[in-house]
Protein backbone atom coordinates (compact mmCIF):
# COMPACT_ATOMS: atom_id res chain seq x y z
CA UNK A 1 0.00 0.00 0.00
CA UNK A 2 3.13 2.51 -0.64
CA UNK A 3 1.60 4.38 -3.01
CA UNK A 4 4.52 7.69 -2.77
CA UNK A 5 7.55 6.60 -4.90
CA UNK A 6 9.35 10.02 -4.14
CA UNK A 7 11.66 9.92 -2.01
CA UNK A 8 11.76 12.04 1.17
CA UNK A 9 14.36 12.61 4.24
CA UNK A 10 13.76 10.65 7.57
CA UNK A 11 15.33 11.19 10.77
CA UNK A 12 17.00 8.41 12.79
CA UNK A 13 17.63 8.58 16.78
CA UNK A 14 20.65 5.99 16.44
CA UNK A 15 21.48 3.15 19.20
CA UNK A 16 19.43 4.61 22.12
CA UNK A 17 19.10 8.46 20.73
CA UNK A 18 21.08 10.77 19.05
CA UNK A 19 21.94 14.30 19.67
CA UNK A 20 20.96 15.25 16.25
CA UNK A 21 18.68 13.69 13.23
CA UNK A 22 20.87 12.33 10.83
CA UNK A 23 18.99 12.38 7.07
CA UNK A 24 19.40 9.26 5.28
CA UNK A 25 18.53 8.09 1.87
CA UNK A 26 15.59 5.97 2.72
CA UNK A 27 12.40 6.57 1.19
CA UNK A 28 8.44 6.80 2.02
CA UNK A 29 8.00 2.75 1.54
CA UNK A 30 11.22 2.03 3.59
CA UNK A 31 10.09 4.10 6.70
CA UNK A 32 6.58 2.03 6.36
CA UNK A 33 8.76 -1.07 6.64
CA UNK A 34 10.85 0.27 9.57
CA UNK A 35 7.74 1.22 11.58
CA UNK A 36 5.20 -2.14 10.30
CA UNK A 37 2.52 0.16 9.02
CA UNK A 38 0.94 1.26 5.72
CA UNK A 39 1.46 4.54 4.49
CA UNK A 40 -1.47 5.95 1.90
CA UNK A 41 -1.06 9.00 -0.09
CA UNK A 42 -2.68 7.52 -3.27
CA UNK A 43 -6.52 6.46 -3.85
CA UNK A 44 -7.46 6.64 -0.78
CA UNK A 45 -10.49 4.63 0.68
CA UNK A 46 -13.42 6.48 1.91
CA UNK A 47 -15.74 6.52 3.46
CA UNK A 48 -14.92 4.45 6.67
CA UNK A 49 -17.56 3.27 8.87
CA UNK A 50 -16.88 3.57 12.59
CA UNK A 51 -19.26 2.65 15.32
CA UNK A 52 -19.20 7.00 16.45
CA UNK A 53 -20.10 8.18 13.18
CA UNK A 54 -18.23 8.35 9.25
CA UNK A 55 -14.77 9.35 8.29
CA UNK A 56 -14.85 10.68 4.61
CA UNK A 57 -11.94 12.40 3.14
CA UNK A 58 -10.60 12.22 -0.53
CA UNK A 59 -7.15 12.03 -2.42
CA UNK A 60 -4.73 15.18 -1.75
CA UNK A 61 -2.66 16.65 -4.49
CA UNK A 62 0.29 14.95 -5.16
CA UNK A 63 2.45 18.01 -4.24
CA UNK A 64 1.21 18.29 -0.92
CA UNK A 65 1.00 15.22 -0.22
CA UNK A 66 4.83 15.17 -0.64
CA UNK A 67 5.27 18.02 1.44
CA UNK A 68 3.56 16.62 3.81
CA UNK A 69 5.01 13.37 3.46
CA UNK A 70 8.31 15.07 4.35
CA UNK A 71 7.13 16.61 7.49
CA UNK A 72 5.68 13.63 8.49
CA UNK A 73 9.04 11.24 7.96
CA UNK A 74 11.25 13.91 10.06
CA UNK A 75 8.66 13.95 12.92
CA UNK A 76 8.00 9.82 12.90
CA UNK A 77 11.36 8.93 12.96
CA UNK A 78 11.92 10.51 16.15
CA UNK A 79 10.20 7.45 17.72
CA UNK A 80 11.72 4.06 17.86
CA UNK A 81 9.85 1.34 16.15
CA UNK A 82 9.09 -0.55 19.67
CA UNK A 83 7.22 2.62 20.73
CA UNK A 84 4.98 2.71 17.16
CA UNK A 85 4.42 -0.64 17.57
CA UNK A 86 3.29 -1.04 20.81
CA UNK A 87 -0.03 1.43 20.08
CA UNK A 88 -1.27 -0.99 17.16
CA UNK A 89 -0.82 1.53 14.31
CA UNK A 90 -1.24 -0.40 11.03
CA UNK A 91 -2.12 2.69 8.61
CA UNK A 92 -1.16 6.36 8.67
CA UNK A 93 -3.71 7.99 5.59
CA UNK A 94 -2.87 11.26 3.84
CA UNK A 95 -5.73 12.87 2.52
CA UNK A 96 -7.59 16.30 1.70
CA UNK A 97 -11.13 17.48 2.68
CA UNK A 98 -10.99 15.29 5.81
CA UNK A 99 -14.39 14.70 8.02
CA UNK A 100 -15.64 13.23 10.58
CA UNK A 101 -19.48 12.87 10.55
CA UNK A 102 -19.40 15.71 8.49
CA UNK A 103 -17.30 18.09 11.08
CA UNK A 104 -13.85 19.22 9.03
CA UNK A 105 -10.82 17.72 10.78
CA UNK A 106 -6.89 18.01 10.47
CA UNK A 107 -6.43 14.74 11.57
CA UNK A 108 -8.58 11.58 13.06
CA UNK A 109 -7.16 8.90 15.17
CA UNK A 110 -9.74 5.87 14.21
CA UNK A 111 -9.18 3.08 16.64
CA UNK A 112 -11.10 0.56 15.27
CA UNK A 113 -9.09 0.25 12.39
CA UNK A 114 -5.43 1.58 13.73
CA UNK A 115 -5.41 4.14 11.56
CA UNK A 116 -4.34 7.69 11.40
CA UNK A 117 -6.08 9.98 9.53
CA UNK A 118 -4.01 13.24 8.29
CA UNK A 119 -5.29 15.95 5.91
CA UNK A 120 -2.53 17.26 4.40
CA UNK A 121 -4.35 20.59 3.49
CA UNK A 122 -5.28 22.24 6.75
CA UNK A 123 -2.79 23.88 9.22
CA UNK A 124 0.01 24.25 6.57
CA UNK A 125 0.11 28.07 7.03
CA UNK A 126 1.52 26.42 10.31
CA UNK A 127 4.47 24.58 10.29
CA UNK A 128 5.14 24.08 13.98
CA UNK A 129 1.34 23.39 14.06
CA UNK A 130 1.64 20.84 11.55
CA UNK A 131 4.10 18.94 13.21
CA UNK A 132 2.38 19.07 16.53
CA UNK A 133 -1.03 17.64 15.18
CA UNK A 134 1.54 14.73 14.27
CA UNK A 135 2.29 14.05 17.55
CA UNK A 136 -0.55 15.28 19.41
CA UNK A 137 -2.80 12.26 17.10
CA UNK A 138 -0.19 9.52 17.68
CA UNK A 139 0.01 10.03 21.70
CA UNK A 140 -3.68 9.52 21.56
CA UNK A 141 -2.67 5.96 20.62
CA UNK A 142 -0.64 5.75 23.24
CA UNK A 143 -3.13 7.00 25.92
CA UNK A 144 -5.54 4.51 24.98
CA UNK A 145 -3.67 1.43 24.54
CA UNK A 146 -1.48 1.91 28.28
CA UNK A 147 -4.64 1.30 30.23
CA UNK A 148 -7.94 1.20 27.64
CA UNK A 149 -9.17 5.21 28.84
CA UNK A 150 -8.86 7.64 27.39
CA UNK A 151 -11.31 10.18 28.60
CA UNK A 152 -10.43 9.27 32.30
CA UNK A 153 -7.45 10.00 34.51
CA UNK A 154 -7.51 10.48 37.38
CA UNK A 155 -4.10 11.22 38.75
CA UNK A 156 -3.25 13.68 35.35
CA UNK A 157 -6.64 15.82 36.46
CA UNK A 158 -5.07 15.93 40.58
CA UNK A 159 -2.31 17.68 38.75
CA UNK A 160 -4.52 20.83 37.34
CA UNK A 161 -5.41 24.24 39.50
CA UNK A 162 -7.89 23.84 42.24
CA UNK A 163 -11.13 23.69 40.73
CA UNK A 164 -10.55 23.39 37.27
CA UNK A 165 -13.10 21.62 35.71
CA UNK A 166 -12.30 20.51 31.87
CA UNK A 167 -14.23 21.76 29.14
CA UNK A 168 -16.78 19.71 26.97
CA UNK A 169 -13.83 17.98 24.53
CA UNK A 170 -11.93 18.97 21.39
CA UNK A 171 -14.64 18.27 18.91
CA UNK A 172 -16.53 21.46 20.39
CA UNK A 173 -13.83 23.49 19.07
CA UNK A 174 -12.55 21.98 15.71
CA UNK A 175 -13.91 25.37 14.22
CA UNK A 176 -12.05 28.05 16.57
CA UNK A 177 -8.81 28.21 15.19
CA UNK A 178 -6.81 30.64 17.98
CA UNK A 179 -7.61 27.50 20.49
CA UNK A 180 -4.48 25.52 19.35
CA UNK A 181 -1.98 28.89 20.06
CA UNK A 182 0.48 28.53 22.50
CA UNK A 183 -0.09 30.30 26.03
CA UNK A 184 2.10 32.23 27.70
CA UNK A 185 -0.06 32.73 30.62
CA UNK A 186 -2.72 30.02 31.57
CA UNK A 187 -1.26 28.12 34.63
CA UNK A 188 -1.27 24.42 33.60
CA UNK A 189 -2.10 24.55 30.38
CA UNK A 190 -0.22 24.81 26.84
CA UNK A 191 -3.15 26.41 25.04
CA UNK A 192 -6.80 26.52 25.05
CA UNK A 193 -7.47 23.48 23.34
CA UNK A 194 -5.74 21.47 26.46
CA UNK A 195 -8.05 22.85 28.26
CA UNK A 196 -10.90 20.62 26.63
CA UNK A 197 -10.52 17.70 28.15
CA UNK A 198 -7.98 15.50 29.91
CA UNK A 199 -7.56 13.41 26.93
CA UNK A 200 -6.77 16.98 24.69
CA UNK A 201 -4.45 18.00 27.86
CA UNK A 202 -2.06 15.04 27.42
CA UNK A 203 -1.98 14.72 23.73
CA UNK A 204 -0.77 18.56 23.91
CA UNK A 205 1.48 18.65 26.53
CA UNK A 206 3.29 15.71 24.62
CA UNK A 207 3.11 17.44 20.91
CA UNK A 208 4.82 20.51 22.77
CA UNK A 209 7.63 18.14 24.59
CA UNK A 210 7.80 16.85 20.92
CA UNK A 211 8.48 19.82 18.94
CA UNK A 212 8.47 22.58 21.11
CA UNK A 213 10.49 21.47 24.23
CA UNK A 214 12.49 25.14 24.49
CA UNK A 215 8.78 26.35 25.17
CA UNK A 216 7.94 23.77 27.48
CA UNK A 217 11.05 24.62 29.43
CA UNK A 218 10.63 27.90 29.83
CA UNK A 219 6.55 27.07 31.31
CA UNK A 220 8.34 25.04 33.42
CA UNK A 221 10.60 26.77 34.95
CA UNK A 222 7.36 29.59 36.51
CA UNK A 223 4.66 27.20 35.71
CA UNK A 224 4.65 24.33 38.45
CA UNK A 225 1.46 22.75 37.17
CA UNK A 226 3.23 22.29 33.91
CA UNK A 227 6.02 21.60 35.60
CA UNK A 228 3.93 18.41 37.34
CA UNK A 229 2.41 17.30 33.90
CA UNK A 230 5.83 16.89 32.20
CA UNK A 231 7.26 15.07 35.16
CA UNK A 232 4.20 12.53 34.75
CA UNK A 233 4.38 12.62 30.99
CA UNK A 234 7.82 11.16 31.04
CA UNK A 235 6.47 8.39 33.32
CA UNK A 236 3.72 7.34 31.24
CA UNK A 237 5.59 7.36 28.41
CA UNK A 238 9.04 5.49 30.21
CA UNK A 239 5.93 3.00 31.35
CA UNK A 240 4.46 2.38 28.39
CA UNK A 241 8.28 1.71 26.41
CA UNK A 242 11.34 1.78 28.75
CA UNK A 243 13.06 3.22 25.25
CA UNK A 244 11.41 6.56 26.28
CA UNK A 245 13.95 7.30 29.03
CA UNK A 246 15.93 10.35 29.85
CA UNK A 247 18.55 10.09 26.88
CA UNK A 248 15.33 10.11 24.37
CA UNK A 249 14.09 13.45 25.67
CA UNK A 250 17.64 15.03 25.28
CA UNK A 251 17.92 13.87 22.19
CA UNK A 252 14.23 15.58 21.34
CA UNK A 253 15.87 18.86 22.76
CA UNK A 254 18.71 18.77 20.74
CA UNK A 255 16.63 18.00 17.27
CA UNK A 256 16.82 20.78 14.45
CA UNK A 257 14.13 20.97 12.26
CA UNK A 258 14.35 22.28 8.52
CA UNK A 259 12.91 25.76 7.71
CA UNK A 260 9.37 25.98 6.51
CA UNK A 261 9.36 26.25 2.42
Amino acid sequence: MYRLLTPVLLVALGGTTSAQPRPSSADFPSLGKKYSIDLVTRTPKFPVKTGHGPIDGAEADRKEAESYAAIFAFEWSLYPPELVRKTGIKAVVFCKDLTFDGQKRTAIPDFEHDTLYLDVSRGRHDDLYVRRVIHHEFFHFVDLKDDNHLYEDERWVKLNPPGFKYGPGGAKLQNDPTVTTTGKDDPGFMNRYAAAGVEEDKAELFAHMMVEPKVVAVRVEKDRYIRAKVERMRELMSAFTPRIDRDFWSAVEKVQRPEPK
